[in-house]
C-alpha cells in the first residue's frame, strides 16, 4: 500500500521518502503531509526514527568493516575505502559482489557512488549497486559535470555562482584558487581539495563498540518459546558479524525478554571455551530456554555481551599454513569437550557440573578444590613434585619398632626428603616427605613433622 516516511521540518510535517506505490499517486520528497494526504487519502505515514536509523547504520558498518579497514558513517550512508583491499578478495569485482550480497540481507535498496574521495563519491551517487569500477577518466568527467547546486554551500553563494554563469564544477575548477578564496572564502577551496583528493578525508572512521547490545521488537507479541527462535537466530547472526569484525570470541551472552506489561525474564549462557558460531550459540540458547519461565507475551528481545577474548579464525596462523595433525586433533577434542560441557550446563543448569583442580596451597590435603568446568585457577605453587594420585582421607600415624618404620609391615625409605611449608602466618606446618616401599614392592608416600619424630603415611602409589 502507499507508504511514506515523514519528519518535522520547522512548523510543517514533510515527506522524507516514499515507496513506488505512493509515487504513482504523485507523492514525492519534501511534499507537505497535508498535500500528500490530499493526493492519496489511503497513504500510510510513518514517523522518522533517527535513533533507529543510527543503530541500523552501525550494524551495516559492522558488515562493511569486514571488507575494508576504513569505514565512515556520514550523510546517512556508509563510505568505504576500497584501495588496498583488492588482493585480499583477488579483485575489486569479487569484493563488490560479496559486499552487495552481505548488505542485501539488511537493505532493500542501495544507492552507490565510486570516486577517488569520499566527498566525490557522495556527489556521484547513482541509483543501484554496481560491481564494476569505472575508468578514472570517466569518474573525472562525471565529477567535472556535477552541478554546483550539489555542493555544501550557502544559498547566497549559490546565487553568486548563477549570476557569474558558473553552473558545474568544471567552471569552478577553471578559476584560480587564490581568486576563489578571495571572493568566496577558503571554505569553497577546502571543498574542492577534498573532492579532488588533494586533502585527506577529515571524517571520523568507524570503530566497533567494545560491547555488543542489540534488540528486536514485535508489535504483535510473541506467545511461545518456538516463536522466539527466529528473532534469536537473527540477533545471534548479528553478534557473529560483530565478532568477525573485531576478530574475537565471546565467553558469555545474556538474553532478556521483556513483555509489554509485567516483569521481564532473562538468562545467561556462559561458555567453557571461546565461541563465535551463531549455530552453536542458538543450540545452547534453545536448551536453556526450556528451563526458564517466560512472560505470556514478549514484545522485546535483547541480546548483549561484553566478555570477549581476542583470537584469529580457527585453523589459521600468521603465514596461512595448516596446523599439524597433532595440534588439530588436540583442538578438535577440546572443542568437542567444550560443546559437551556447554550443552549439559545449558540443559541442567550451571550448578550441575563441577571439576577438580589444583589450588594455590602447599599442603596436599588442601591443594585440591572444586571449580566450574573450564575454569583453571592461576597457580602460584609448584605441584610438580612426585606424589601419588590418591591420598588417604587423613594422614595415618606410623609406628616405630626398633628404629624401623612400620605400617602393616616394615617400610624402607627410598628417597627424600622434600620439604613443604605452608600457613606460616597461622601455624608453622613444615613437613619432610619421603618415598618408601615394603618387602612386596608397594610404594608409600610418607612425611615426618619437622622438629618432631612423628611419621605419617598420606598416600599410596599404584
Amino acid at each position: 500500500m502507499p507508504t511514506a516516511v515523514v519528519r518535522q521540518e520547522k512548523k510543517a510535517m514533510r515527506v522524507l521518502c516514499c515507496n513506488d506505490s505512493a509515487k504513482k499517486s504523485g507523492i514525492e520528497p519534501l511534499l507537505s503531509l497535508s498535500t500528500a494526504l490530499a493526493l492519496c487519502p489511503d497513504l500510510l505515514t510513518l514517523q522518522q526514527q533517527p535513533e533507529r536509523e543510527e543503530i541500523t547504520l552501525q550494524q551495516l558498518a559492522l558488515i562493511a568493516y569486514s571488507f575494508s579497514p576504513v569505514v565512515i558513517i556520514a550523510e546517512q550512508g556508509l563510505w568505504l575505502e576500497l584501495s588496498g583491499c583488492e588482493k585480499l578478495f583477488h579483485s575489486y569485482r569479487k569484493l563488490l559482489q560479496q559486499l552487495q550480497k552481505n548488505l542485501s540481507h539488511r537493505c532493500a535498496h542501495i544507492d552507490m557512488g565510486i570516486a577517488g574521495s569520499a566527498d566525490a563519491a557522495r556527489l556521484l551517487c547513482q541509483t543501484g549497486f554496481r560491481c564494476e569500477l569505472p575508468e578514472r577518466a570517466e569518474v573525472e568527467q562525471q565529477l567535472r559535470l556535477t552541478p554546483l547546486s550539489l555542493l555544501n554551500i550557502q544559498r547566497r553563494q549559490q546565487q553568486s555562482f548563477e549570476q557569474l554563469g558558473l553552473t558545474c564544477l568544471e567552471d569552478l575548477l577553471a578559476l584560480p584558487r587564490a581568486e576563489l578564496a578571495s571572493r568566496f572564502g577558503t571554505g569553497i577551496v577546502d571543498q574542492l581539495q577534498l573532492l579532488l583528493g588533494e586533502k585527506p578525508c577529515q571524517l571520523t572512521r568507524f570503530k566497533p563498540a567494545v560491547s555488543f547490545h542489540d534488540l528486536l521488537q514485535s508489535t504483535q507479541g510473541i506467545f511461545s518459546k518456538q516463536g522466539l527462535l527466529f528473532p534469536m537466530k537473527t540477533l545471534l547472526q548479528r553478534l557473529s558479524i560483530y565478532l568477525q569484525a573485531r576478530q574475537c570470541y565471546c565467553r558469555k551472552i545474556e538474553w532478556r525478554f521483556e513483555p509489554l506489561i509485567g516483569e521481564p525474564s532473562s538468562m545467561c549462557i556462559s561458555l567453557s571455551g571461546s565461541q563465535n558460531s551463531w549455530t552453536t550459540l542458538l543450540d545452547l540458547s534453545r536448551l536453556q530456554l526450556e528451563r526458564i519461565d517466560l512472560p505470556a507475551s514478549i514484545e522485546t528481545i535483547i541480546l548483549s555481551s561484553d566478555n570477549f577474548v581476542d583470537g584469529l579464525p580457527e585453523g589459521l596462523d600468521l603465514f596461512g599454513t595448516a596446523p599439524s595433525s597433532d595440534k588439530a586433533l588436540a583442538g578438535e577434542v577440546s572443542l568437542e569437550a567444550s560443546r559437551l560441557i556447554d550443552s549439559l550446563r545449558a540443559r541442567l543448569g550451571p550448578e550441575a557440573l563441577q571439576q577438580p583442580a589444583l589450588g594455590s596451597n602447599y599442603l596436599p590435603e588442601e591443594a585440591g578444590q572444586i571449580v566450574a568446568p573450564g575454569k583453571h585457577p592461576q597457580l602460584t605453587v609448584d605441584h610438580n613434585g612426585l606424589q601419588p594420585l590418591w591420598l588417604l582421607p587423613k594422614p595415618i600415624a606410623i609406628q616405630r619398632r626398633h628404629q624401623q618404620l612400620f605400617w602393616r609391615r616394615p617400610l624402607y625409605i627410598l628417597s627424600g626428603p622434600r620439604r613443604l611449608s605452608d600457613n606460616w602466618w597461622q601455624t608453622d606446618q613444615q613437613r619432610d616427605y619421603y618415598l618408601a616401599c615394603d618387602n612386596e614392592g608397594a610404594r608409600y608416600w610418607l612425611f615426618r613433622q619437622a622438629g618432631t619424630d612423628r611419621w605419617f603415611v598420606q598416600g599410596l602409589f599404584s
